[in-house]
């Protein structure tokens, strides 16, 4: 019955990774084809009314499988926090995403975007590509390298660093960009 069970749990992880990650590399081609001026914005915002949800879905069959599949396993190596971080990045990432569509609605007539919404919007796309791929990355190492990885050994200074460097380029970007929205 347990491997009934954690295997019901991996096709939900499987499936929910498969479709969040899969609609994210949908949106944020969307949003580069709009960078290089192949789509406008309506297009590209039509498009993330759609992935937007799929993202959510996604996240949460996430978030729910790998409650279980850690309940399952016992225990958590330091890899495995460093994993959790990078989904609950994603988590608060998706909603400072929502947000800044949300304040797009206004910039979509003229398909103009200042200076400083394009650094935010490339600067979030930036931390869910990182999220995503960091997060699918050791879950492939945990599932087929070694179960248990106790490296790093101090995962929360590696964690410290990650914000770190996230809000020194955020920083740098706000500065070099202004503070004026839309």
């Amino acid at each position: 019955m347990d491997s009934f069970v954690f295997y019901a749990f991996l096709f939900v992880h499987l499936v929910s990774l498969v479709t969040g990650f899969g609609a994210v590399i949908v949106i944020d081609t969307f949003g580069l084809l709009w960078v290089l001026k192949k789509r406008d914005l309506t297009a590209v915002n039509q498009v993330a009314d759609v992935t937007q949800k799929l993202i959510w879905i996604g996240w949460f069959g996430l978030v729910f499988s790998g409650i279980g599949l850690i309940t399952i396993k016992g225990y958590m190596d330091n890899l495995t926090w460093i994993k959790l971080f990078f989904v609950l990045m994603l988590g608060i990432n998706g909603i400072y995403l929502h947000l800044l569509k949300k304040s797009l609605v206004g910039a979509q007539a003229s398909n103009i975007v200042s200076p400083i919404y394009k650094f935010r919007i490339g600067f979030a796309s930036f931390i869910s590509q990182l999220g995503w791929w960091g997060a699918l990355t050791i879950g492939f190492v945990h599932r087929h390298w070694r179960h248990e990885i106790n490296w790093p050994q101090t995962p929360a200074i590696w964690m410290s660093g990650i914000i770190t460097f996230l809000i020194i380029i955020y920083v740098i970007g706000q500065w070099r960009y202004g503070t004026k929205s839309i």
